[in-house]
């Protein structure tokens, strides 16, 4: 399963995105970075880490350290690679590998671009000490008037297969949810017994 095979129909549908998680030590201690975004880009007023589209010719790793330097003014010289964390398929076709490294600058010197409406850190001992809080949303089957419901066995009684997706959140401010916090959670996981 680990070099499955998808038809061009499948990866067409596709949507290729990297992200980098940013490790940033302040007064001795490791802190992630996060990004506020702006009204310019979507979903303003989220918490993110710098990431963006891959662009033709270009691997995920490649555009994950593309974007955090667009994003938060940084030369290449300022970060340091430090390796892969996970992959998400969410359910709109967005195929996002995140990536881990550290900034090699301090805090109060990123001069972030319009992209982002500003920065902030917490402490990474905070993120292993607090497991994220979990909830469950089922998918809801919303069938127009003129569905054909006679023309399957059961009709309206048909055991339709359901789903839930479960979303994260973390008890910071601003807050972390969603596909970040999913990230985050597995970075935090796969850190943990790395140090273990």
């Amino acid at each position: 399963m680990k070099y499955l095979q998808v038809d061009d129909e499948f990866l067409s549908r596709l949507k290729s995105f990297a992200v980098f998680i940013p490790l940033i030590e302040i007064d001795g201690k490791d802190h992630i970075l996060f990004e506020v975004r702006s009204d310019i880009v979507s979903q303003p007023g989220e918490v993110s880490f710098p990431g963006g589209r891959v662009e033709c010719g270009e691997d995920f790793k490649e555009a994950a350290i593309r974007e955090t330097m667009e994003e938060l003014n940084l030369n290449r010289r300022e970060i340091t690679y430090l390796g892969y964390s996970s992959m998400i398929l969410t359910s709109n076709y967005r195929h996002v590998k995140s990536f881990y490294g550290r900034i090699n600058k301090n805090l109060s010197e990123i001069k972030y671009n319009k992209e982002v409406e500003s920065i902030f850190t917490v402490d990474l001992d905070f993120f292993k000490n607090n497991p994220p809080i979990s909830y469950r949303a089922p998918y809801k089957m919303d069938f127009p008037k003129d569905f054909p419901f006679d023309k399957i066995p059961n009709g309206k009684d048909y055991k339709f297969q359901t789903g839930y997706n479960e979303m994260f959140f973390y008890d910071t401010k601003p807050v972390i949810w969603g596909l970040t916090a999913k990230m985050l959670k597995n970075f935090i996981e796969s850190w943990s017994k790395n140090e273990e």
